[in-house]
């Protein structure tokens, strides 16, 4: 039986696979659309430069000037706010790993089965791993599309789009980790979900508070929305102490989830 639980967590998940990696998909296509149109490029830079450097540093837009460039706009418009979106991926995800069957009563009958409580939390963990590539994968191949067909879009480097879309994952893999975790301290399946939304929201306010002013820079380290940098990531690559210090969290989350999983009462 071994893969079982990862396999069968697949394919109960394949078709919202492809219906998240098609909605991501389609907002990729409407960035890549948008961008060859040099006149909405500069009337978006203009307005840009009307707004107090404040703001346009809260907004996470760098400045004016990069975000009339295509990159620039690229990673304010699509890599910027999707993380939004894949961290919704991530709550629903981290509580499908326990907190859903737990809570309608068929946890029960899983563990009733000759596996080891352990199998279930990271076969299913692992299955949503590769779930969550698939659908970064879709944005991938909508933006190399359009970078290939588009002059406009040439100056955007290939290895830069690519390591932008690799840099969802770790920021993605955490939320569905605090999710699992807090979903198996709290057991009910809506509290769970409350305190992960409030941990991604905290953690968007906090780096868009943080970028406001030099000021208050320091509250950013709070925030995996300051490791997730995108504007950074687009135009000087991947910081893989970032990446490494995201992905070291998440693991910690995943041993804690399972530990404690392991040593207590499962609810009806």
């Amino acid at each position: 039986m071994s893969g079982s639980i990862f396999l069968e967590t697949v394919r109960r998940n394949w078709r919202g696979m492809l219906l998240w990696g098609l909605g991501i998909a389609l907002m990729a296509a409407y960035i890549v659309l948008i961008i060859p149109d040099s006149k909405t490029l500069q009337q978006y830079s203009s307005l840009i430069k009307t707004l107090p450097s404040v703001l346009i540093n809260a907004i996470g837009g760098g400045d004016a000037a990069s975000i009339g460039t295509p990159a620039g706009f690229m990673a304010y418009g699509f890599f910027g706010w999707i993380m939004l979106v894949m961290a919704t991926y991530g709550v629903l995800a981290g509580l499908n790993i326990t907190a859903n069957e737990e809570d309608r009563g068929i946890m029960d009958v899983l563990l009733s089965l000759p596996l080891p409580r352990w199998r279930i939390v990271l076969e299913k963990f692992l299955a949503y791993c590769v779930i969550i590539a698939v659908i970064v994968l879709f944005s991938v191949v909508v933006l190399i599309w359009g970078i290939q067909n588009s002059v406009a879009l040439n100056s955007i480097p290939i290895s830069r789009v690519l390591e932008s879309s690799l840099n969802f994952i770790p920021s993605t893999l955490l939320v569905m980790a605090f999710t699992a975790f807090v979903a198996v301290i709290v057991r009910r399946r809506t509290t769970a979900a409350a305190i992960a939304a409030v941990f991604v929201i905290a953690s968007w306010f906090i780096d868009t508070l943080g970028r406001s002013a030099p000021s208050t820079d320091a509250l950013r380290t709070l925030s995996f929305f300051r490791y997730y940098d995108s504007s950074g990531v687009m135009q000087n690559g991947l910081v893989l102490a970032n990446v490494f210090g995201l992905l070291g969290v998440v693991v910690l989350l995943l041993v804690g989830t399972v530990w404690l999983f392991q040593r207590r009462d499962v609810g009806v």
